[in-house]
């Protein structure tokens, strides 16, 4: 399933993952996702986010 997603998105799921254990969950929520955008920093989503900065 890997191969279907960009390597920006597959790094962003990795992150979200480390996230979400990090915090002791077994699932990847949105709020891991968010924390995962966050991390890698750099995209579309972040620049929408920090207009609200």
């Amino acid at each position: 399933m890997d191969e279907n997603f960009s390597p920006k998105v597959r790094d962003i799921i990795t992150y979200s993952k480390d996230e979400a254990l990090r915090l002791g969950n077994d699932f990847i929520g949105t709020e891991h996702l968010l924390l995962g955008l966050i991390k890698k920093g750099n995209g579309k989503a972040i620049e929408i986010l920090t207009v609200f900065d």
